[in-house]
């Protein structure tokens, strides 16, 4: 027995021992920079956030209103600008969006929601609403500012209050826009809505928030024109990469917001409470200089370039979207434009390929075989699709099956010579197929 414990406790001693791991190191506030320290706010909702009561039939809830001038700069541009463009220009890139007969921005409602969870599912509440439209003071015809609005939540049993007060002032509306609100803040307000339809009564069904109203969803236009330059769409990055803003210390991450608003109705402190109502405001503001500088830029790409919003890569996903859209002529300008400007090779690729496409569908052959042949001479690599567009050009439409068994040749000698991760799978086999039937076809055996 004593020989068995004595080698189980010889086992024991040669097993990895477990050890307390050592404390992390937590920086004090006097170790930060000035920059990052925030001082701690504490006191009520009146104080912090100033607003108003706003009374409805089923209740009140608590407004903030902020005035924006729109000569005032969001980035580069006063907030104004916006009101000369129409919605109408994104209409043929996302016809889903319903702009077909928006004229303009004078009555859009821009929109962004603060919730106490993700998803839209029943325990999910919208405490905040904040709504952003162009004003003009009472006997002026045109807008002068850019008001933002923000329905609060004080406590779950305003939730029918905030519906009801952001139902009125809805129903004048004509036009929704938001950043990613299609896949998140207007399905959640439907949901909300219809919870609470018994007490909301004739409010519970909001036209504009209905399928199928005119709604301007601005992630949507942004990630079709930035995605391939920009690491991120988010809208933070957005300002940042696009509009050449940076938020203050005020901001806060969207993931805590759920948590500091819970915490806010549990202890009444409002002093984190005002950076959400910072977060959503910035949000809404934002929205107005994005939809400008994504209208400018699918309608005047000339003028966009100018100010350094349509760089490099975007002009690619201009081609892109304009194909799809259509207007073959301008897209086939923005893909020669492309080309002037983007130093990435496999871009430069995806634009070739994309321009000798479009070429081909017109049957302009001559000029679709120049952008082959630049293509496989400008961009390193054993990619054979330039090789194969131009032996297909020259056996089907010029019937020149010796110039085709050539690029077909020449295209199966640069990828036998690579190495084999630089292949496809099945690659090689097929140009052996095509160039053995272009011979055959030379021969005249088929």
């Amino acid at each position: 027995m004593s020989s068995t414990l004595d080698r189980l406790r010889r086992l024991q001693s040669l097993r990895p021992q477990r050890t307390r791991p050592e404390p992390t190191y937590v920086p004090l506030e006097e170790d930060l920079p000035p920059e990052m320290v925030r001082p701690v706010r504490r006191g009520p909702l009146e104080e912090l956030a100033p607003g108003a009561e706003w009374v409805t039939p089923v209740g009140a809830c608590y407004v903030v209103t902020e005035v924006h001038p729109l000569a005032a700069a969001r980035g580069s541009r006063p907030l104004g600008e916006l009101l000369a463009l129409s919605p109408r220009a994104l209409a043929s890139w996302h016809p889903d969006f319903g702009l077909d007969e928006v004229e303009d921005f004078a009555g859009a409602a821009f929109i962004d929601t603060e919730t106490t969870g993700l998803g839209n599912g029943a325990g999910v509440y919208a405490f905040m609403v904040g709504v952003g439209t162009f004003e003009a003071p009472e006997g002026v015809d045109l807008p002068t500012d850019f008001v933002v609005r923000q329905f609060f939540m004080r406590h779950p049993g305003e939730e029918a209050a905030v519906l009801a007060a952001v139902a009125d002032f809805l129903r004048d509306k004509r036009l929704i826009v938001t950043f990613n609100g299609r896949g998140f803040d207007v399905p959640l307000l439907r949901v909300r809505y219809l919870q609470n339809r018994r007490q909301l009564a004739e409010r519970a069904a909001v036209a504009l928030l209905g399928e199928g109203a005119p709604h301007l969803d601005l992630l949507m236009p942004a990630r079709r024109l930035w995605r391939r330059r920009l690491q991120s769409c988010r809208l933070i990055n957005l300002e940042q990469m696009i509009l050449g803003i940076r938020r203050t210390q005020d901001d806060v991450a969207g993931a805590l917001i759920p948590y500091l608003y819970l915490d806010y109705v549990r202890t009444g402190n409002a002093g984190e409470i005002s950076r959400i109502f910072y977060h959503n405001r910035e949000d809404i503001v934002s929205m107005v200089s994005l939809a400008h500088r994504l209208i400018q830029a699918y309608t005047a790409p000339e003028e966009a370039e100018a100010t350094l919003e349509v760089q490099g890569e975007d002009w690619l996903s201009l081609g892109t979207g304009y194909t799809r859209c259509g207007d073959l002529a301008r897209a086939e300008w923005a893909y020669r434009h492309a080309l002037e400007v983007i130093a990435d090779d496999n871009h430069r690729a995806q634009t070739f390929a994309q321009l000798g496409d479009l070429l081909k569908r017109q049957a302009r052959w001559q000029e679709a075989a120049e952008v082959w042949e630049l293509w496989l001479t400008s961009v390193p690599g054993v990619d054979p699709s330039p090789y194969v567009e131009l032996a297909k050009c020259c056996e089907w439409q010029l019937q020149d099956l010796e110039r085709a068994e050539m690029w077909v040749g020449w295209a199966l000698h640069n990828l036998r010579a690579a190495p084999a991760y630089q292949r496809l799978p099945g690659q090689v086999a097929d140009l052996e197929h095509r160039l053995a039937r272009i011979q055959r076809k030379r021969a005249g055996t088929i």
